[in-house]
């Protein structure tokens, strides 16, 4: 059985195999969002998600329908059939990761990961530490950062003088030790010197992020426990306030494999970021130029302490963050990139 050639799109029937549908974040960014870029150069692409094993059945006929497949961070038993039956009939197979295979280390997943990594025809991975663990695997890997839907991001307007906002949006059930154990010391400091709030998006009613920040003398705390994440509009809307964007990350098995999206987005809201130095930050963030990388509560407090201080820095520093995301990390320019993949 041959494949149609990428070089006539419009012959190319896609199918992403994914983890949720579009309030699963990893899903709509590197499913949904390069799936419809993908559309948008011509080739017929469709979206599936598995709830319960039975759905692979149906699975099934997808395959047949479709010249190419691409698993996003699915790796069970039934996805590595799929894989295989796929190769048998003569698909293009492919296998996307932005995350390290188990938040856990749970020995399964990375072994079921390490065989769709090995066994599938190419890897979109999300990092440079991903594309190394790919290559360990016995992999053919290629270098796919997670990208930004430009329209969807509207860049920030000018912020009223006076209190600062500190912002960070995202899953806060999973980030809990991440922000508690980073930000807690640091921000202590900057609230007894500086007017400041610090406003949590997505903080998903966690009580140790309430009793950690509002217990914090001098410290604003703004609490939004939940977005609509499959609305164009949200993500904007929600850091329209923010002046400086908060990444921390804690060195761990994990986190060392993350792809920097949090980053992305608030440059692509023209919003300065500090950042951990862990995982793909270093390699998105310019440290002095669109954000800063630290990796001690002194460097904290030093960074944000600047920028606090200095608007016309916040404002440079988030236009430089803005043009970077827009030359090379569109969404539109990552298809074109999966399109010569193909």
């Amino acid at each position: 059985m041959t494949t149609p050639s990428a070089s006539n799109p419009q012959n190319l029937r896609i199918a992403f195999i994914l983890l949720g549908d579009r309030n699963k974040a990893s899903s709509r960014v590197r499913g949904y969002w390069v799936g419809e870029e993908l559309e948008a150069l011509g080739y017929r692409v469709s979206y599936h998600h598995a709830l319960h094993r039975w759905d692979y059945l149906r699975m099934l006929a997808v395959m047949m329908r479709h010249d190419v497949l691409i698993f996003q961070k699915q790796y069970s038993r039934y996805d590595i059939a799929l894989l295989r039956i796929s190769k048998l009939m003569g698909k293009r197979v492919f296998f996307d990761i932005d995350d390290a295979p188990s938040r856990t280390g749970r020995e399964v997943s990375q072994r079921n990961a390490a065989t769709m990594m090995r066994d599938a025809h190419g890897v979109f991975a999300g990092s440079r530490n991903l594309e190394d663990l790919v290559q360990e695997a016995g992999g053919r890997a290629h270098f796919v950062p997670s990208g930004i839907r430009l329209d969807q991001y509207r860049i920030r307007g000018e912020s009223d003088v006076g209190q600062v906002c500190l912002g960070w949006i995202g899953n806060g059930a999973h980030y809990v030790e991440d922000l508690t154990s980073i930000l807690e010391v640091p921000l202590r400091s900057l609230a007894a010197k500086h007017d400041i709030r610090l406003k949590i998006v997505g903080a998903c009613g966690e009580p140790k992020l309430a009793e950690t920040f509002g217990g914090i003398d001098g410290l604003a705390l703004d609490l939004v426990d939940e977005v609509n994440w499959s609305d164009p509009e949200a993500v904007s809307a929600a850091v329209a306030d923010f002046d400086i964007g908060l990444y921390p990350l804690i060195e761990n098995k994990f986190n060392i494999y993350k792809c920097a999206f949090k980053a992305l987005e608030y440059m692509a809201t023209s919003i300065p970021v500090v950042a951990s130095d862990v995982g793909a930050n270093g390699d998105v963030i310019t440290h002095g130029s669109d954000g800063c990388l630290v990796s001690s509560s002194e460097e904290w407090v030093t960074s944000l302490s600047h920028l606090i201080a200095d608007d016309g820095e916040r404002h440079n520093f988030g236009a430089n963050g803005r043009a970077k995301v827009e030359e090379r990390y569109s969404t539109k320019a990552l298809a074109v990139r999966i399109s010569g993949l193909l």
